[in-house]
């Protein structure tokens, strides 16, 4: 390659990074991938591209969330009814984060891979996989080419090898971005926690409290796997109350502490819990249905019982993780 046409490449991928990052930051986290796709066929030409993340179970990847592009929903079962032929699997965990180029039409590479290459008009494949250090989970991206298309070479590879880790770091940001936009529309963001996991329960972000909400309920937990099935109710245990709202094929969740304070009666730990979330007297009055008077006589009522002199004794109190 001549000087000017790698400085022009470099160029193209600086670029290319830049707006992987503005995408992370504006775009919604259901369609985050589709349009990072779309931005990255502008450098590298394929016609059609599967990321998504897996756990490697006894050698075979389990999917736990795929983004399709240009390719329908049939592709994935498709592709799980080979999965255990498919050469590509042991290829890219043989060297994680060096890309590898399959041709599904090589019979070398068996019936199974060439049948889903044919019925899919997918000539090559240029595939790459993260493995992350802590959860071991393994971000996956494939870019497709049809049977009359230009052959994927090392340029292609190389290009592939340094993008990964951007689109890595890109999702992450764009799950940070959407937790922060999250915790802006609750009604009480204060003492929250904050996560994204999958369907499967398996966390793909979490805020640092999240944990330590998590191990004050089930201690022996390790991760990454939710130690409970959660849906749309979410979940209201001894210690921790985690809510759950679906966003595409992930759950945003939002865990607090459980507590009530056994000294106090029902309404008492209704208010107690308002002061606790930095709430002033309008606002419990408002929220609990109550004059602002009758907020007061409650609260000088807490202080009386808990020995405590300041709404701050009584957030730390509420808050505070169990003996």
């Amino acid at each position: 390659m001549r000087c000017d046409d790698h400085a022009s490449l470099l160029q193209a991928f600086s670029t290319l990074t830049l707006d992987l990052q503005r995408l992370a930051q504006h775009q919604d986290i259901e369609h985050f991938h589709r349009h990072a796709l779309a931005r990255i066929s502008q450098l590298m030409t394929f016609d059609s591209a599967w990321w998504g993340r897996a756990a490697l179970i006894e050698g075979l990847p389990e999917e736990h969330s795929c983004h399709l592009y240009n390719l329908p929903p049939s592709y994935l079962p498709d592709w799980q009814s080979i999965r255990h032929v498919d050469v590509t699997v042991g290829l890219v965990h043989k060297s994680p984060g060096q890309s590898v180029i399959v041709d599904m039409r090589d019979p070398a590479h068996g019936p199974g891979v060439n049948w889903l290459g044919e019925r899919y008009g997918i000539g090559q494949l240029l595939c790459v996989v993260y493995i992350d250090p802590q959860t071991h989970l393994s971000d996956h991206l494939a870019l497709y080419r049809s049977p009359d298309a230009p052959r994927f070479n090392e340029q292609d590879c190389q290009l592939l090898n340094n993008l990964m880790l951007h689109l890595v770091a890109a999702v992450s940001a764009n799950q940070i971005r959407t937790l922060v936009a999250m915790r802006e529309t609750l009604t009480s963001p204060r003492n929250l926690a904050l996560a994204v996991c999958d369907q499967r329960g398996v966390l793909q972000c979490a805020e640092a409290g999240f944990v330590d909400l998590l191990l004050s309920e089930w201690p022996q937990w390790s991760g990454p796997t939710l130690p409970v099935t959660l849906d749309e109710r979410g979940h209201d245990g001894k210690q921790v109350h985690i809510e759950a709202s679906a966003v595409g094929n992930q759950f945003l969740l939002a865990a607090r502490i459980n507590r009530t304070l056994p000294q106090l009666s029902p309404r008492e730990n209704d208010v107690a819990q308002g002061f606790g979330e930095g709430k002033t007297y309008k606002e419990v009055a408002r929220d609990l249905g109550l004059s602002p008077n009758t907020v007061r006589h409650h609260i000088r009522a807490i202080y009386s019982k808990l020995g405590v002199k300041d709404k701050a004794r009584i957030a730390h109190l509420l808050h505070a993780p169990p003996n």
